[in-house]
Formats: C-alpha cells, sequence, structure tokens
C-alpha cells in the first residue's frame, strides 16, 4: 500500500469492496455500485492496477526505450520500484513486460507506452489492461531466434536489432516492433536459449545476445523440455536432419542421409521419439500410416502415396514421419498379395525421387521388426540408417521418471534411484503407466503429493513389457521356504546375486564372476525351487527355459529361438536365465539320438551364446540337471557354465529342517521331528514333503473327522515308504565331481 500522505491526495480506500481508487473517482465508483469497470473507473486490488493505456508518441529524453511510464504513486500502490519488469496484459493481446519507469506528468491511473512500439493488437485503446510486478527471476538469453512476419526484407538486419532491443523482456511468441526504412517491422520471437538450467517463459536480451533470424526455408529448432533417457538417440537423428535442412554445410557431392529406420520393442518410445523431433523441428510434416494410405480401389494406394511425398516436396523443408512401416511395405512372401507389391515399388520409386540436391525432405520411418521390413528400403540411399531404441537401463529409467513426474506434484523426484533399480524391464510406456497407477493411489488415500511408496506400490501392478513374453509368474519362494544347505545358499549368492548387484566391487578387485553356474544333483532336491528363491531374493529379472521347450521340427527355428531368448535376456539385463532340464538341451554331441542334427545345431548356438561373441553384460546363465555325465564337455568349460555346485540329498540337519517345515503347515501333534529326520536317511526333499502327505493321507483314512496328524500314522507309512535314489546314480555324481576336480 502507498503511504498515507500518498493515498490522502491521490488514493482513497472503498468501505465496502476494499479496493483502491483515486479521489476523483469515488463518486463514479460508488454510484456503479464498486461494479468493477476500469474504463470508468480504474482501480488497485491485490497488488494489481486495472486501467486503460496511455499512448505517447515517443519516450521522454532520459526515459529508457524499453520503459513503460506510471505515476510514482501508483507504482508505490502496486509495488514497483524504478527499473523492476512490469507485466501487461489484456484480452486478446500478447502479454508484454516492461521496465518501471516513473513519470509525475503521467495520470495517477494511466499507463503510458510509445505508440511506436506497440503491435497492432495493443493498439486499441479502449481495452482494459491489468498491471503488476512480474515476480519471477528472468535469466539472460544467450540466443534469439525471430521472424519477419509483415514484411519481405533481403538484408540481414540482426546486429541492428542486437543493438536496439538489449535489456528488453521476451518470451516465444512475443512481438517486437522495429521501423526499418519507414517499414513497421512486426518481429516475433521464435525460439530463446540461455544458460538457465531451469525453463523460463521471460527472458532479458543484453548486448552479448546472438541474434539469429528464421526464414522459410530454414526451421528452427524448438525449445522444449527434454524427452527423458533418449538424449543420444536425438541428438543423432537431429544431426542427420540438419545435414539436409541446413545449406552450405556439406559438399554437395556428399550423398546425405534422408531416411532413418528407428525400431525396438512395443512401448519402447520410438512414435515419441519421431515426433517429438517433429515438434521440435517446426516444420511441415507428413504422418503416413497403413490404414490411412490403403484403398480398396486398383491404383488408389500408390496414387496417395505418390500424392503425399510429393506435397512434402512442395512444402520443404519437411519431415515425412511413417508409422510401422512393415505394414505398409512388408517383405515379400509366398502370402504377399499384388497391392502390397505395388505399394512397396511406388513407396521405392517416391523414396528414390528424394535425391535432388536441394530437396529438403527428410523420411522418419519406425518398426517392431526391422526383419519384417522389405530389404529393398534398408539399402543404400533410402532408409539407409537404422537407430535401435533399447529397453531402458537404470539410468535411462530414472531420466524417463524424472520426465514423466517434472509436472507432477511429488516428493520423490530425487529419490528415484531406488525405483529405477526395480523396474527391470520397464519400456518408456510401463513407466508412464507406473506415473499414471501412482497418481490414482495418490488421489485415493487424498495426498496432495506422489510418493515413494505410491510408485512402490504402483510396482506390484504394472508389468514390464519387456519381459511378457517371456515373464514366467515365479512363485514368492524364499530361502526360509527351502530347509538347511546354508552353504549352498550362499555359494549361489556369490555366483550369481553378488556379480549382478556389486559389480562394482568385483571390477575393484580385478574379479571376473562366473559366466554360467551349472547345479547336478539327484531328483527331488529342490534344483529348481533354489533357483527359484534365488530370483525372488535377489529381485532380478528371471527367465525360466525348460529344455525340450527350445526344439522345433522347422528348421532353424530352435536355433532362433536361443538367439531370441539371450537377446531378450541382455534386453531386460540384470537378469538370471534359468534352464531346467539342461541335459535335454547340452546332450554330448555324437550320441545315438534321432534328432542329433537339431541337437547340434542347437548346443553350437547356445554355445556361441555362452562364448561372449555378444558380451553377456549383467546376464547370469543357471542351469540344473540330474545328468550331468551326459552333458557335453564343451558347455563346462571356463567361460560358460564354469562354475559346478552339487545339490546332494538333504543330511540329517536339512531333514529335520524340511520336516519341520512341512509340519508347519499341518494340524499335528505330539510329533517326533528328530525321530522322523533319522529313519529318512537317503530322501529326497520331495520325497520327505510326499511322505508328510501321505501321512495326512493316511489319517483321513482312518477318520475323516479327524484333527490332527499323530506319530502314529507317520509310523504306518514310513514302514513301506523307501528312498528311490539309486545308488548307481549317486555314484555317477561322485565320480563326475572326481572327474572335475582332476
Amino acid at each position: 500500500m502507498a503511504p498515507k500522505s500518498a493515498k490522502k491526495s491521490l488514493w482513497v480506500d472503498c468501505e465496502r469492496c476494499k479496493c483502491t481508487i483515486t479521489s476523483n473517482d469515488k463518486n463514479a465508483h460508488i454510484e456503479l455500485n464498486c461494479k468493477k469497470d476500469q474504463i470508468k473507473c480504474p482501480y488497485v486490488e491485490d497488488g494489481k492496477l486495472y486501467t486503460w493505456l496511455e499512448r505517447s508518441m515517443g519516450n521522454p529524453e532520459g526515459t529508457p526505450k524499453d520503459a513503460v511510464m506510471i505515476h510514482p504513486s501508483t507504482a508505490t500502490l502496486i509495488g514497483a520500484v524504478i527499473g523492476c519488469p512490469i507485466l501487461l496484459s489484456r484480452k486478446g493481446a500478447p502479454t508484454i513486460v516492461k521496465r518501471m519507469w516513473p513519470s509525475k506528468y503521467a495520470a495517477p491511473v494511466a499507463v503510458v507506452l510509445p505508440a511506436a512500439e506497440l503491435s497492432n493488437a495493443w493498439s486499441n485503446d479502449n481495452k482494459m489492461v491489468t498491471v503488476s510486478v512480474f515476480q519471477e527471476e528472468i535469466p539472460v538469453a544467450t540466443r534469439i531466434t525471430i521472424k519477419i512476419n509483415n514484411c519481405k526484407i533481403d538484408h540481414d538486419i540482426c546486429d541492428v536489432l542486437q543493438n536496439t532491443f538489449y535489456t528488453n523482456f521476451v518470451c516465444i511468441g512475443c512481438i517486437l516492433v522495429y521501423y526499418y526504412y519507414g517499414k513497421k517491422l512486426e518481429l516475433e520471437v521464435m525460439d530463446l536459449r540461455s544458460d538457465s538450467i531451469d525453463d523460463k517463459e521471460w527472458y532479458l536480451l543484453s548486448e552479448k545476445t546472438a541474434w539469429i533470424r528464421q526464414t522459410e526455408e530454414t526451421p528452427v529448432l524448438k525449445k522444449m523440455q527434454p524427452l527423458g533417457g533418449y538424449d543420444n538417440i536425438l541428438e543423432e537423428i537431429t544431426t542427420y536432419i540438419n545435414m539436409i535442412f541446413d545449406d552450405g554445410k556439406m559438399s554437395t557431392s556428399f550423398q546425405r542421409t534422408r531416411g532413418l529406420l528407428l525400431h525396438g520393442h512395443s512401448g519402447i518410445g520410438k512414435t515419441a521419439i519421431c515426433k517429438y523431433i517433429i515438434e521440435s523441428f517446426n516444420c511441415y510434416h507428413i504422418e503416413v500410416s497403413g490404414s490411412a494410405i490403403f484403398s480398396k480401389y486398383f491404383g488408389e494406394t500408390e496414387s496417395t502415396t505418390t500424392s503425399l511425398f510429393e506435397k512434402a516436396v512442395q512444402n520443404q523443408p519437411s519431415i515425412i514421419f511413417v508409422d510401422e512401416i512393415d505394414t505398409i511395405c512388408p517383405k515379400q512372401s509366398t502370402n504377399s498379395t499384388e497391392q502390397e507389391r505395388r505399394v512397396t515399388s511406388a513407396f521405392v520409386s517416391a523414396l528414390d525421387g528424394l535425391h535432388d540436391d536441394d530437396c529438403k525432405v527428410f523420411v522418419l520411418a519406425t518398426t517392431r521388426k526391422p526383419d519384417s521390413v522389405h530389404p529393398m528400403l534398408r539399402r543404400f540411399g533410402r532408409l539407409d540408417q537404422e537407430i535401435e531404441v533399447p529397453i531402458p537401463d537404470r539410468n535411462r529409467r530414472r531420466e524417463i521418471l524424472y520426465s514423466q513426474l517434472r509436472n507432477l506434484p511429488n516428493k520423490v523426484s530425487n529419490k528415484l534411484d531406488s525405483i529405477a533399480d526395480l523396474a527391470h524391464g520397464y519400456v518408456a510406456a510401463d513407466l508412464m503407466n507406473l506415473c499414471s497407477q501412482a497418481t490414482m493411489r495418490c488421489i485415493k488415500r487424498s495426498s496432495e503429493y506422489i510418493e515413494q511408496e505410491d510408485l512402490m506400490a504402483a510396482l506390484t501392478v504394472v508389468r514390464p513389457s519387456a519381459m511378457r513374453e517371456l515373464l514366467i509368474e515365479v512363485p514368492n519362494v524364499r530361502w526360509t521356504d527351502i530347509g538347511g544347505q546354508s552353504d549352498l545358499k550362499m555359494k549361489l549368492r556369490q555366483a550369481v546375486e553378488w556379480p549382478l548387484k556389486h559389480a562394482d566391487s568385483f571390477r575393484r578387485l580385478g574379479v571376473k564372476p562366473p559366466s554360467g553356474v551349472l547345479l547336478y544333483g539327484p531328483p527331488g532336491c529342490s534344483k529348481t525351487m533354489i533357483a527359484k528363491a534365488l530370483a525372488t531374493e535377489s529381485g532380478l529379472n528371471f527367465l525360466l527355459i525348460k529344455g525340450p521347450e527350445l526344439f522345433s521340427k522347422w528348421i532353424g527355428d530352435s536355433e532362433r529361438a536361443v538367439r531370441d531368448l539371450f537377446t531378450k535376456a541382455r534386453q531386460v539385463a540384470p537378469s538370471i536365465v534359468f534352464f531346467d532340464e539342461m541335459d535335454a538341451i547340452g546332450t554330448e554331441r555324437g550320441g545315438a539320438s534321432g534328432d542329433s542334427g537339431v541337437h547340434q545345431r542347437v548346443l553350437a548356438q547356445l554355445l556361441t551364446e555362452l562364448d561372449g561373441v555378444v558380451p553377456l553384460n549383467s546376464v547370469t546363465i543357471l542351469a540344473a540337471t540330474n545328468r550331468p555325465d551326459m552333458m557335453d564337455r564343451a558347455l563346462l568349460r571356463p567361460g560358460r557354465l564354469d562354475r559346478l555346485i552339487y545339490v546332494p540329498l538333504p543330511d540329517y540337519e536339512t531333514r529335520l529342517q524340511i520336516i519341520e517345515l512341512k509340519l508347519a503347515k499341518m494340524s499335528t501333534s505330539h510329533i517326533n521331528t528328530d525321530n522322523l529326520a533319522a529313519r529318512t536317511e537317503g530322501f529326497s526333499g520331495a520325497e520327505l514333503e510326499a511322505l508328510c502327505k501321505e501321512a495326512a493321507l493316511k489319517a483321513l483314512e482312518i477318520d475323516l473327522n479327524c484333527k490332527h496328524v499323530t506319530m502314529e500314522h507317520f509310523e504306518l507309512v514310513i514302514k513301506d515308504y523307501k528312498p528311490r535314489t539309486p545308488e548307481y546314480l549317486l555314484k555317477i555324481y561322485e565320480e563326475f565331481a572326481l572327474g572335475q576336480r582332476a
């Protein structure tokens, strides 16, 4: 509020509506019944002046050229000091920010601006104006890009504009007025850059601000919020497009890339990347999809394709975006139709027509499966650059989450590392869904902010897309569910979990972790259960493959299945690939199997993958078998399955723990577990579980209303229950272990 001395002479408060008006307008304000008519009766309320605009023929001598003149008493009322930024807005006109400059010659309620500096949208004097102090920090612009809207000027006037408009406040979309040889130029601000980390709406021009003039021929990159996680891909694509759009950067003898194929998993962000690029270049573009161009009439599809390319050439510089190009130009097969062949031919011809040196058209295409795209499109001169969008790793996941949460009220922006660590296999679409689910949970509990607990809860709801083809529903098996074998559990954690979760420690000591682990031992000794418990406890992605599942009667399909499996494992790393019944795949070559040809090809492919021609970074192979003696020796050499762990029949202590675990889930009475453990020498874990089930069935057989399983029931069963692991099999394990040590 103004000092009392100022208010007594010029301003008074309305006792009814509490606004501040001039002394001369008090009667009019009362007659209007406190109606907020700022033309007939201007007023000040909540630090804002609602008034009319007065245009002058020019600034008085000594007044800054970018100033708005306000009476000192009015400036005091709205809290403005000399030189501070003042925000002026009116309906139907772009917002203006000017410097406040006091003027005793101005009317107390008027704001005075030079008429020559006003755009046409501000030419109407009868429209209301709102005036307030601009409170936000305004960074200095390092670069400004402008476009002249109303005149065509062939000369470069950027140096003149730089010397004229320094100290001005500007934003993207605002209009600067400059008189050039009698012509009134309206300069629209198209882009602003600064060294500020945070994006701002308004920027301050200085003598060092670089000026760039945008022409119709050269689009400008808009400043946009980061997409999150894909900066390197965006930079590479932008470089290729700039080579086409910018003249003089490359010799005409250099054949530049005019087409690019972006491929990756569904939901990975291919379309989002392309649309981000299109929006950032702010140029003419055409989106092409199969549903938009295909027609039932003969020749119409090819005609539409050709016309779309012609339209892009007419409006160059332009970008053609082809989503899911494999639906338009699929790889030819025996089932290909005549229309598909004609459309592919028309598309190829249109691409070849873009090779004129002055043609500024770039083609962006996407697909989930690049092998499904017709090979004619993937040669040099067409879609000659291919970029794979990888499944996000930990750092990319964190950046994507940060970009998604940027515009949401949250308290987790600085605590996303733990969420990113747990979101293995999540693609960009999954992470967006994760934030959506967390927001829904936040709304349900009537909270104003998303917290870490919301994201953790959402992780249990959202499934990772990258794992859906191979993900299994792993039972919630914990180490505590497996009786005994503490030494075995520690060996597995050292071999599998530690290298993946503590890779820095291994690198620091110069220790290379095992490439693969083979669990071998008698049937029923919980090898598969141990593997599942390891996956559950470690929190790593778990891919379960049973040996026979990889075999197919079609030539080449089995090898492709192995190849795809390891590709997927690398994409969703850190991960564990568990081969159950490994002897079905890794049978020693040269055997008498009728499918030895298929077995040998699959084994050869498996050995190639394990060799690390393509490195298995953060991927550990875990395998289990009952017959290690039948496995090919090449699988067991160092660098492949180089750590062999024997899972023996449970000893007394282990049997005791297994029995106690099983009985804890049953209704029992007076069971001597020590006696049972001592009398079950040679029993496997599965046989001990079966023994408990048989005792329960015997109790029901005697009395369906039985409330407890007693020791008597066990006595009736155990006398006829014998271990089923043959001695020769145990001897095989002993000889195998001796052979490995030798």
